[in-house]
């Protein structure tokens, strides 16, 4: 790993150690070093001092590539469409793999961490605007191409933005509740008969579900609606 990379990879751990405080003002040089197995040369010869790294440190945090999940999320349903499987089956498959990669991402808590931070900070406050915004603008080509695949559209008032900026919201608190509260949060629900009702589902067979999937589908079905009501 590059000595500036390293750097701010250790900070973010400090920081996820130590969430508590005025924004970033508790990682200090000396320890980031320290974590980062390098001098405090090093640290200042890419940072002239800690309030610049900790700008550099906030925008390392808050970069969407943090959130493989999203990636994840969307990747799966491009690769299950031509395989001409029920959409239920397909929001399952992508639903699950996107709550199993943000319950293990270390950077969630601290993304959530910073965010209460926003309301006295506008620096953090424009990051987590972009931040949600790039996810968001990742996602909505694949639900669009989703809905056009499965004969869908949105139903009036919603938009594909309102669609995923709730189900972003939704893996986040369930995350959240699944850390401190797991048996409220199912990861192997049976698959539920009314789950079939789903525009274009079929049987799902024993394949696992677990409550942010299911869910999924539920909002799915309450935001969307037939293209061709016919």
């Amino acid at each position: 790993m590059e000595t500036r990379d390293a750097l701010l990879e250790a900070g973010a751990a400090l920081l996820r150690e130590q969430p508590v405080g005025a924004v970033l003002t508790q990682v200090k040089a000396q320890p980031v070093a320290q974590r980062a197995g390098r001098t405090i040369g090093a640290f200042y010869h890419h940072w002239s001092s800690q309030e610049a790294y900790h700008r550099d440190l906030l925008a390392y945090v808050l970069d969407p590539q943090r959130l493989l999940s999203t990636a994840a999320a969307a990747d799966t349903v491009l690769a299950d469409l031509p395989r001409g499987l029920p959409l239920e089956e397909v929001v399952r498959r992508a639903a699950r793999r996107n709550f199993e990669i943000v319950r293990a991402n270390p950077y969630v808590p601290l993304i959530l961490a910073l965010w209460g931070k926003q309301a006295q900070d506008e620096r953090v406050r424009e990051l987590l605007r972009a931040h949600y915004r790039s996810v968001t603008d990742r996602l909505v080509p694949v639900y669009r191409t989703l809905f056009d695949a499965y004969g869908l559209t949105m139903r009036p008032p919603y938009t594909v933005e309102m669609f995923a900026a709730t189900l972003t919201a939704l893996v986040e608190g369930l995350t959240v509740r699944a850390a401190v509260e797991p048996e409220v949060v199912p990861l192997d629900l049976p698959h539920a008969g009314d789950l079939s009702a789903a525009p274009g589902a079929g049987a799902a067979g024993a394949a696992p579900w677990d409550l942010f999937s299911a869910t999924v589908v539920g909002i799915l079905r309450a935001m969307t609606m037939p293209a061709d009501p016919a």
